[in-house]
């Protein structure tokens, strides 16, 4: 029998909250390799050649892979042979904790009515498992929610069948499109209860990228997922390709005579954890790539000329943009994400003057992790635009040119935006160091409490972003039937 103390696990915990935040992991970057060797879309091409890229850039620097560094979830795997000596979830957060703040992640948990944030990524959601074996399995799975909330769970009478489970799964992963950061991989539970198809559709997600169901029938219906996916077209980051998906990782459990659960867990290209084993006394990490081997990544090459840009914008700038067009901008830009917006139409609402003059500016959507030292800023990709939707048309009211964000539109801030003839661009989801390269200056500009969600001023240089809505109404998500 083997003791494992409460601080013992604390250390653990922090190490591989790091260690998912910073490399990807081997056989994750090996999927992206094959599903890039056998793209048509130079589009498509373009941005699998920016996530590999991406993940060394996060591996040689330190930054996390994605800004989002996720709600932490956490599986505990107890063996017989093990005792934990003090309260093993209270060891987990801690090391949530410390890893947060050693990692320079971001803290991204709030309460979810007050939407106060806990400061430190806690608490992480924490599920406990016994099993026969021998040994203590730790897995730290940081969850980003521009995939999370693309997520779902449908249940169907039996007699739906392998077929409706399949069809299930095709149209959860539509209807997402661009949102999650596609391509990525999407966890599925089949069978058990509500909550039993949620947790193993989840816990799918820890399976090595690509590695197949032991049942055969199983595995069937991961591959005829698959091709279905491709046939969609949606592509990376929704612009178009055969890869909407690195790979479909589904798991069963038996359930009910009259119920058929399906959970859908959607995960973008991020698709961190860490795993950490105590076996015969002594811990025992997953591998991690080391910096000589993370930086053979090839640097991206854009397959079409992009317009060079200079901020601020004007009306005359973007009006000549079209739906598909890609542009590299130059200047300033300011930020602003769900709390942001908010607290800006509170002060419209309230007659009070705005803290920034908006006229003809852009607005990124992005909440940046904390800036190591000697850096501008810490990972800085673009967050999901949707989130933001209720507030869009009364912020292009005061004169914002253009938006930049990832995942589509409603038809309200369509129409808000070819009333007020601005743009909304795309950029590469998922992609924060990468992104982070092109940012050389950010200072807070207003509501600083709001930590990662406040309004920020950036300086940016070739800043690489795609037109989805024009002035003129074209939608290029929609040319691509998403």
């Amino acid at each position: 029998m083997y003791t494992v103390r409460e601080e013992d696990i604390v250390p653990v915990i922090s190490r591989l909250v790091i260690q998912a935040n910073r490399y990807l992991p081997p056989d994750l970057i090996d999927v992206i390799k094959k599903a890039r060797s056998v793209e048509t879309s130079d589009t498509a091409c373009f941005v699998l050649d920016i996530l590999l890229e991406n993940a060394g850039i996060a591996a040689r620097t330190g930054l996390p892979v994605c800004q989002d560094t996720g709600i932490d979830v956490v599986f505990v795997e107890i063996g017989q042979d093990v005792i934990i000596d003090g309260d093993i979830e209270q060891a987990v957060a801690k090391g949530i904790a410390q890893g947060t703040g050693e990692g320079l992640l971001r803290a991204s948990v709030c309460d979810p009515l007050t939407r106060k944030n806990s400061g430190d990524n806690t608490p992480p959601v924490v599920h406990i498992e016994h099993f026969s074996g021998q040994g203590l399995r730790l897995s730290v799975l940081p969850k980003g929610c521009g995939s999370e909330n693309m997520s779902g769970i449908r249940m169907m009478p039996p007699s739906a069948g392998v077929e409706g489970i399949i069809d299930a799964v095709v149209a959860q992963v539509r209807s997402a499109g661009p949102n999650p950061c596609p391509p990525g991989i999407i966890g599925v539970g089949i069978g058990g209860t509500m909550e039993r198809a949620a947790y193993i559709s989840k816990k799918a997600l820890l399976r090595s990228a690509g590695k197949r169901h032991q049942r055969t029938d199983v595995a069937s219906i991961e591959e005829e997922i698959e091709r279905r996916l491709a046939e969609t077209g949606i592509g990376p980051m929704g612009l178009g390709g055969r890869t909407t998906t690195l790979a479909v990782h589904a798991e069963v459990s038996p359930c009910h005579i009259a119920s058929l659960p399906v959970a859908v867990n959607v995960q973008c290209h991020a698709a961190r954890y860490a795993k950490a084993e105590f076996i015969d006394g002594k811990w025992n990490f997953n591998t991690v790539l080391n910096d000589e081997e993370s930086s053979d990544d090839q640097t991206s090459e854009m397959p079409f000329v992009p317009e060079m840009l200079k901020l601020p914008l004007s009306r005359d700038k973007v009006s000549h943009l079209r739906s598909g067009q890609w542009v590299l901008l130059t200047g300033r830009l300011y930020t602003g994400r769900d709390q942001t917006h908010r607290r800006l139409v509170e002060m419209l609402d309230a007659g009070e003057e705005l803290p920034v003059n908006l006229s003809d500016q852009l607005i990124y959507y992005v909440g940046p992790s904390p800036a190591p030292p000697g850096r501008a800023i810490g990972s800085a990709g673009p967050t999901t635009s949707y989130r933001m939707d209720a507030y869009t048309p009364r912020i292009l009211e005061q004169g914002v040119c253009a938006l930049i964000g990832k995942g589509k539109r409603s038809e309200a801030v369509r129409k808000a935006l070819k009333e007020h003839k601005a743009i909304y661009f795309a950029t590469i989801g998922g992609a924060g160091a990468y992104l982070s390269e092109c940012i050389k200056k950010c200072s807070v500009a207003a509501f600083p409490e709001l930590g990662p969600e406040a309004l920020y001023c950036m300086e940016v240089e070739d800043f690489p972003a795609v037109v989805i809505n024009d002035t003129q109404g074209n939608d290029l998500y929609g040319q691509e039937k998403v």
